[in-house]
């Protein structure tokens, strides 16, 4: 059984929101801290209909600023493979926080079954300005493409991120990586399915520095198809924090990507279910920043 950790803090209160199926809560102010200066907020939403795709966004309190974030979803996939994935993890600077698009997948067009969504941001103080270099593409059905977004001149990257995947029951794209590959390169893979295709966005998150800003953990599981399973990351070294997450599948493209979030020790858990086949394995990167 996952642990979900005990970062999720303070009274829930719910707000139906009628013209999208969803319904929303909202945690304590902010979550446990994170370390140093770094804290993690959260909040929980409910989706109910099949398909829909709801913009949903965690904010930063007070006068932070946010570096990355993660999502969660419960319960897990249904033996079809019917649950929450997402359609992008992306940085708001300007609003402060974090977004996530996700989709409740129902393949079987049967009953679905609601199921919660929480999104983290961690929050810290203000730091230098944030380029975000975006590289798009567009999928074809069937096709698959791997992208680069890559921090300019002297900036490094501090994370990373993915957008404009659509994916639903009858076909579209989906993600299968979204990592960095170097100091500089965040690298993101896509796949389209069924009578759709799509686009697909790479999102480097760059801040100038003379050298690199982040140390990588990592940890992989294995998916047979049909198959759901997560992988945890190790915390990271004494003196930093998680600040993002990543994934990779390989084959690419046989893993529908379900989770990923900082968990109670500090370390990065992703989530997936092996939709398409064969069996495959699941790597999550967690990228440790100076708390």
């Amino acid at each position: 059984m996952r642990q979900r950790g005990p970062w999720v803090l303070g009274a829930i209160v719910a707000v139906a929101l009628a013209q999208v199926s969803v319904i929303e809560s909202a945690s304590g102010a902010t979550a446990v801290a994170a370390g140093g200066r770094m804290t993690i907020a959260t909040k929980t939403y409910r989706l109910t209909r099949a398909n829909e795709t709801p913009r949903l966004v965690v904010r930063c309190p007070g006068r932070t600023t946010p570096y990355g974030g993660g999502m969660m979803s419960n319960p897990p996939p249904s033996a079809d493979g019917e649950a929450v994935y997402p359609h992008s993890f992306e940085r708001l600077g300007v609003q402060q926080g974090w977004h996530v698009t996700p989709v409740l997948f129902d393949p079987s067009h049967g009953s679905t079954q609601p199921r919660s969504v929480t999104l983290q941001v961690v929050c810290g103080r203000r730091h230098r300005h944030v380029t975000p270099p975006h590289t798009s593409v567009r999928l074809g059905p069937g096709q698959t493409r791997t992208i680069q977004a890559t921090c300019p001149g002297r900036r490094h990257l501090f994370g990373g991120g993915f957008q404009r995947t659509d994916f639903t029951s009858v076909g579209g794209t989906y993600v299968s990586e979204s990592r960095a590959i170097d100091a500089r390169t965040w690298q993101v893979t896509g796949h389209a399915f069924g009578v759709m295709g799509g686009q697909l966005t790479a999102i480097a998150y760059c801040r100038r520095s003379r050298n690199p800003l982040l140390t990588e953990v990592s940890g992989s599981t294995a998916l047979s198809q049909g198959q759901y399973a997560s992988a945890t990351t190790p915390p990271c070294p004494p003196g930093r924090r998680l600040v993002f997450g990543g994934f990779a599948t390989d084959p690419p493209g046989a893993v529908l990507i379900s989770e990923g979030y900082i968990n109670g020790s500090g370390g990065w858990t992703g989530s997936g279910f092996n939709y398409f086949g064969p069996a495959a394995t699941l790597s999550e990167y967690g990228y440790c920043a100076t708390g």
